[in-house]
């Protein structure tokens, strides 16, 4: 990890995550922990930090947005969602999304240029097929 990477995950850390918490316990009532393995996003370059600051955290609140629009989805996701946890992969083979045991958690492709992670989309599909 170079200095530029160190700069943008304090940025990120300091800046962005803040707001992006607030935003889900608006939406969803409460504040789940989010754990961001930060080693698997500073391993490369910038592009997985920006990536993560400029996608994966507003693909998340459009996930929550759409589970938690009404009351039913709210409770639902109230009850069964505990933690977040995401983690930057360079092997497209182990890129997946699951939900288990209250952890949603999330390893994407961000690394060296290439890009390959789960839709909002199928995030939404999963976690209401749990719920």
């Amino acid at each position: 990890m170079g200095l530029a990477e160190k700069r943008l995950a304090k940025h990120i850390q300091d800046n962005v995550l803040p707001g992006f918490m607030e935003k889900i316990k608006s939406i969803a009532g409460f504040e789940p922990t989010l754990e961001i393995n930060w080693d698997t996003f500073t391993a490369y370059d910038e592009y997985p930090l920006s990536r993560l600051e400029g996608d994966i955290l507003p693909s998340l609140i459009e996930v929550f947005q759409s589970i938690c629009r009404d009351d039913i989805g709210r409770e639902a996701l109230q009850s069964a969602l505990k933690t977040i946890r995401l983690e930057n992969t360079d092997d497209d083979n182990t890129v997946e999304v699951r939900f288990a045991d209250g952890v949603l958690y999330h390893r994407m492709q961000l690394a060296g240029g290439t890009y390959s992670r789960y839709s909002a989309d199928n995030i939404i599909a999963l976690l209401e097929k749990a719920l």
